[in-house]
Order: structure tokens, then C-alpha cells, then sequence
């Protein structure tokens, strides 16, 4: 699979009687984007909003974030299978990006009705919060607040607002098609060195299965899927294309995290060089048995070894739970000879209990990317706009909360694939 990515920079955005891209600044037809999500009957509010990096401008809450994406050459659309678009195998021919901007999902709808996933997330433009999620905060954030008819299901109110999302992206990304990008990258797993070790990228996905008792439950999916399914085999060009997408409930499991993923772009940057990636493997997490979550590892163990794998590198978009798929799944690669680095947040030692959920003897070699508690933290500065809600119920803060008021208390920070600048060095 050979799959060209064209890259067209957004220095800036400005709003015009057009929407088009031209060299480096994105111009906007705000009326036009609106309308096209308006123009939904499943809609009953939205409104886009633009937010800089460096402005007091609060998010809030965030569901997800967008790189506009889109497949001007070779099969399927960029972001197949979610919200019913088509889900022919992607990652061939040629797609255009466009970087430097997010296009933000923000709406107080519930990823399903069981509870346990609260919406807390939000982002900042500026001040402590947006230096510890640098990956959002420097993008030009074009916001859609959007609310469907409450009238809908659970189920129908993720499909709107999602897709509206999602036909945002596509209109700004369509602005590229035509034109010659600045910079183009050619992703390709060309046969290499027969005597550089195999490396394959295991990486776990929550689901929300177990949890929400349903099949169809909205969160990161593959080409749509979001159930607890047995490991996937992936090439790492499906996901540039975004097989994986969808949010999820932390600011690291987002469309614009996964398609920009920097532990799987390292292993292709040195694919060739010293070492041959042997491709992706999608596990899904939150298994409710601990004999379900050991069998997800054991299997995705097997497929390693059918890539021939030697060496393998283990992460996952949570915490939690999810944790016990993660370690296993390094512990089982190890027991078959596969050398494994574990990436991994930690928790805080209270009381004397060990940072890691579950240490394994067997997991020898683990990068840390920081804590997850971050109760330490200086209460955070007001902002001086709130882009979003002007409260929300927060089950973590114990009621309703104005965003524009100081917080005492970060939103789920769990980073294992090296967005931020934490670094943690053991001795």
C-alpha cells in the first residue's frame, strides 16, 4: 500500500463571502458552513466559533477534534465508517491534509445512557491547561457548537452532531482538492534489510461496550465499529487515512490525535533505517472478565508473531480498566519472545501503593509519559470567552460548574503517545 499525504499549512483563518484555501490562509464563508449544518433536520443549534492559540478562550465540553481530511485519489473517504459513510479499506492513492487547524466538536451530548463517561473535557487557549495539552492549543481551533433535537435517542444525537462534524472537516479539506500541495510525504512499507528487526505498534482502543450495554455505542471506532472486538491487523496507512476515529472522552484519544499518532509516525520515519515496521495491531479494551482480557492479549500476541515480530511497542488511549489489556498484552509478547516497551502513565503512590496499576516482572522496559493526578496543580486562571456551554453538569466537581469560573480539577490527562513535554526518569 503506498498512500501520498499532501500537506497545505493554515497560518491563519479569516472569514469571507468564500471558502477556500490560498497560500497558508484558509478563507471562510461562515455563513455557508453554518448552513450546511443547519440545514440537517436532526440539528437544532449550531454555531462556529474560532479560537487562536495564545487567546483566553475556554472549550467547553469537547467531544472531539478534526484535521480536515480528504481522499483525492485512490479508494474510500477520509474517516470511513463512522456516522454511516462508506468503509471501502483506505490507506492507498493519495490524501490532502490540512494543518495547523482542528475543527472542534463541542456538545453537551452523552457518549450513551448507562453513565461512567462523564463529559468533562475542555480546552484552553492559553495559561497552564493549554501548555500541558500543547498538541490542541496550538492549532487554529475552529469550533462547532452544536446541539441536535432533543427529541432524538442517545444513539441518533451522537450520529447528527458527529456527522455535522464531520461534513465541516470535509468542506474545508474539499478547499485543497485541485491544487498542488506545498509538501507532500510518501507512506509506504517498502521491503527493506531482511536483517533489521521487525517492530510492530500494538495499540489499545476503549470500547464502550461493556459499559453502555450496547452495540452501537459512539466512541473511537475502526471504519465504525466501536465494539469489543477481537485484535485487528492494521497498515499504519489506514490510519492516516482515519480508520480509527472518533473521540473519546480524554484530549489524547481524539480523530486529530489518531490520525497524527507520533509513536506510529517514528516507526514509519525509521522503517528502512533501523528497523522494518511490521504494521499495527488494534486491540479493544474494557473487557468486564479477566479471562476476556487475557485472551485480547494472547491474541494479539499471536498476530505479532505472524508478523514476524521481534520487537513490539504497547500503549493504549486510557486508564483504568483499560490498563489490564495494556500490561498483559506487553506480558504476553514478552512470554513469546517479542521484546516489548511499555508506554505508560503512571499514578500517584499513595499510601504506599505502586504506580502502576498492576507491575509484571515480565514488563522490563516501560517509558513513563507522567502521572494522571494532576490534584496538585495551581487552580486554573478564568478565561475571558468561553467558547460552548455556559455550565455543565461535571460528576467529577459534583455539580454544575461555569467554565469561565477557576477549576480546582483537571479533566481526564492521559497521555501515552507523546503529545505533551512530560518526561519522568527512572533510576
Amino acid at each position: 500500500m503506498r498512500l501520498e499525504l499532501g500537506t497545505f499549512p493554515v497560518a491563519d483563518i479569516v472569514f469571507t463571502d468564500q471558502t477556500k484555501w490560498n497560500d497558508g490562509v484558509l478563507e471562510i464563508d461562515l455563513e455557508e458552513l453554518q448552513s450546511l449544518v443547519r440545514g440537517d433536520p436532526r440539528i437544532a443549534r449550531a454555531e462556529l466559533e474560532l479560537a487562536r492559540p495564545g487567546e483566553s478562550v475556554r472549550i467547553w465540553p469537547v467531544r472531539d477534534v478534526v484535521e480536515p481530511r480528504v481522499k483525492v485519489d485512490g479508494p474510500g473517504v477520509a474517516y470511513p465508517g463512522i456516522c454511516g459513510r462508506p468503509i471501502d479499506m483506505v490507506g492507498e492513492g493519495r490524501t490532502h491534509r490540512l494543518s495547523g487547524i482542528g475543527v472542534v466538536e463541542v456538545s453537551a451530548v452523552d457518549w450513551h445512557d448507562a453513565g461512567g463517561d462523564p463529559l468533562n473535557l475542555f480546552l484552553d487557549m492559553s495559561g497552564p491547561w493549554a501548555q500541558a495539552l500543547p498538541h490542541h492549543s496550538r492549532l487554529l481551533n475552529l469550533c462547532l457548537v452544536v446541539e441536535p433535537q432533543p427529541e432524538l435517542s442517545t444513539h441518533a444525537k451522537n450520529q447528527a452532531v458527529h456527522a455535522a462534524v464531520l461534513s465541516i472537516s470535509d468542506r474545508l479539506a474539499a478547499t485543497t482538492v485541485g491544487l498542488i500541495p506545498p509538501t507532500t510525504d510518501v507512506f509506504e512499507l517498502k521491503e527493506v534489510d531482511p536483517s533489521l528487526p521487525r517492530v510492530v505498534f500494538i495499540w489499545g482502543l476503549h470500547s464502550p461496550e461493556g459499559k453502555s450495554g450496547s452495540i452501537h455505542t459512539f466512541c473511537t471506532s475502526i471504519y465504525g465499529s466501536t465494539r469489543l472486538t477481537p485484535p485487528w491487523i492494521m497498515h499504519p496507512n489506514e490510519i492516516l487515512d482515519g480508520a480509527v476515529t472518533g473521540p473519546y472522552r480524554t484530549a489524547f484519544a481524539t480523530s486529530w490525535c489518531n490520525a497524527n499518532n507520533p509513536v506510529m509516525l517514528e516507526l514509519y520515519r525509521r522503517h528502512g533505517v533501523d528497523l522494518a515496521f511490521a504494521g499495527c495491531i488494534m486491540y479493544r479494551t474494557e473487557w468486564t472478565e479477566q479471562h476476556q482480557k487475557d485472551l485480547t492479549a494472547l491474541q494479539a500476541a499471536k498476530m505479532a508473531r505472524f508478523l514476524n515480530a521481534k520487537g513490539a511497542v504497547v500503549t493504549w488511549d486510557a486508564g483504568g480498566n483499560e490498563f489490564m489489556e495494556a500490561i498483559r498484552t506487553a506480558r504476553a509478547c514478552e512470554r513469546t519472545g517479542i521484546k516489548t516497551v511499555f508506554i505508560t502513565s503512571e499514578g500517584e503512590a499513595s499510601g504506599g501503593a505502586p504506580t502502576i496499576l498492576e507491575p509484571l516482572a515480565e514488563v522490563d522496559a516501560i517509558v513513563s509519559t507522567g502521572f494522571v493526578n494532576l490534584n496538585h496543580l495551581e487552580p486554573l486562571p478564568a478565561a475571558k470567552r468561553v467558547i460552548g456551554l455556559p455550565e455543565i453538569y461535571l460528576r467529577h466537581w459534583g455539580g454544575a460548574k461555569a467554565p469561565t469560573a477557576t477549576n480546582t480539577e483537571a479533566c481526564p490527562y492521559v497521555d501515552h503517545y507523546g503529545f505533551n513535554a512530560l518526561r519522568c526518569v527512572a533510576y
